[in-house]
């Protein structure tokens, strides 16, 4: 069957975002959550890249289980991520009094900390569980920035600017200037969140993960090394009717004049930390892009 051509095919996507949005707003969460799961069932069968891409991260996470367990990981990662697409579009619909409601945090006293110094602070974030609600949570309290891809057509990017503003969070469009973006809102004591656990653009850097090489961005170390501003990783997970977000604490860098190496050495400590998160439940870590450095046989 012929494609779509590729401007066709980016707003058939946009139209279908907007109306898997309409469709949240009106069913009971319950309802959406059911639906949610049977979708991402259904793509776990029908997308068989996507599904050896899964796979293979489930493999490594758990190397001690077998084919069986591996393959209910990876279905419960596709349902998981159906599960991200509703919330992430139900912040369309809530206030954020509910977000205050279904969100629940711990160690939140490290943004205050961390912020006491002057130079803002990174929120390190995997792709994991959903991180605009708890976004939401902290937008209300600081002010508080993303750094996002730019979508296409201009029209998704867009709506998702506009959902992420109802959370109160504001975005930093991922450009030629994002750094120079980056650097002026963390000198005015904000706090700036980084997804850091795949490369979208700029630099990155070799680290060991689950026992393998993988590519991870720079971004939040450098900032580290070279600002003194304080990284602090961060994880939103799933537990039962609300997300829990867990707070810091922050990375500790060691500077030893040597740029490169500090960069490394602080990065390989933030793999560590995503290493403990993801282990905790594998199918809420949303990476359906292949990663590894070798596929192992």
């Amino acid at each position: 069957m012929r494609a779509f051509p590729p401007k066709l095919n980016a707003y058939l996507k946009y139209y279908g975002f907007r109306g898997l949005c309409y469709l949240v707003g009106i069913l009971p969460k319950r309802v959406s959550y059911a639906l949610a799961r049977a979708v991402g069932s259904l793509l776990y069968r029908w997308s068989r890249e996507k599904k050896a891409i899964v796979y293979e991260n489930m493999r490594r996470i758990r190397p001690r289980a077998g084919p069986g367990e591996w393959d209910d990981l990876a279905r419960r990662s596709f349902q998981n991520y159906a599960l991200y697409w509703v919330d992430f579009v139900r912040c369309y619909w809530l206030s954020l009094d509910d977000v205050n409601t279904e969100v629940v945090t711990h160690g939140a006293q490290w943004f205050d900390r961390c912020l006491e110094g002057g130079k803002g602070a990174v929120i390190a974030l995997p792709h994991y569980g959903s991180w605009d609600l708890i976004g939401g949570w902290v937008g209300q309290r600081y002010d508080f920035w993303a750094v996002a891809e730019a979508l296409d057509p201009p029209a998704m990017s867009r709506f998702h600017t506009e959902l992420r503003r109802r959370m109160a969070i504001q975005i930093i469009p991922l450009a030629e200037n994002t750094v120079e973006r980056v650097i002026e809102v963390l000198m005015q004591n904000a706090i700036v969140a980084l997804l850091s656990d795949r490369v979208l653009a700029g630099g990155s850097v070799e680290v060991e993960f689950f026992g393998s090489q993988v590519e991870f961005p720079i971004g939040p170390a450098l900032l580290a090394v070279k600002l003194g501003t304080p990284v602090i990783p961060c994880l939103t997970i799933r537990k039962g009717k609300h997300y829990h977000g867990y707070v810091g604490p922050p990375l500790e860098v060691d500077i030893t004049g040597d740029s490169r190496h500090d960069v490394r050495e602080t990065t390989q400590k933030l793999a560590r930390v995503y290493e403990g998160y993801i282990r905790e439940d594998p199918t809420q870590w949303h990476m359906f892009q292949p990663i590894w450095r070798e596929r192992e046989a």
